[in-house]
């Protein structure tokens, strides 16, 4: 989305070696996001006030693309037919790594960007997450996933 070009310079390496997952067009859900304001006065309405529910249609062609390589992969699938399709957003960072930790500036721990890994991961990100907020040694070092690795962009956040 365009929030995600902002931190591009960034995080090029890892946009380039992942550029097989991403599918650019600036139509539709993008402009509407491009519109959206990043800064608002305190008396007016936010942005999280007037969209409160994303919950965009699914892609035809995605699906049938989907459904071509589980055919591909796994031949049984042949005859299967979709009975039914969803589409949804994952929460995602530039890096596709998650934000695990307190946010310096703010007094609040932030646990977001698992970029459709939280299932896997959610257990061990809960648990370094308790120890954060409990002030324990945690499980692991927690600097990979400092909210302020975004740099001057989360500073201004």
């Amino acid at each position: 989305m365009p929030d995600s070009f902002r931190l591009l310079p960034q995080f090029f390496g890892a946009a380039i070696r992942n550029r097989h997952e991403y599918r650019l067009r600036m139509m539709g859900r993008f402009l509407e996001e491009a519109r959206i304001p990043r800064r608002w006065a305190l008396d007016e309405a936010s942005p999280f006030e007037a969209t409160r529910v994303l919950d965009p249609m699914p892609n035809p062609a995605i699906v049938e693309e989907s459904r071509r390589n589980l055919v591909r992969a796994f031949p049984a699938f042949g005859t299967a037919k979709i009975a039914q399709s969803w589409g949804g957003l994952i929460d995602s960072t530039p890096d596709s790594v998650p934000v695990i930790g307190p946010v310096r500036r703010c007094p609040v721990f932030l646990m977001s960007g698992f970029s459709g890994h939280g299932f896997g991961i959610g257990p061990g990100a809960g648990r370094l997450m308790a120890e954060l907020v409990m002030g324990a040694p945690p499980v692991v070092d927690p600097a990979p996933f400092r909210f302020e690795r975004f740099g001057a962009l989360a500073r201004a956040a």
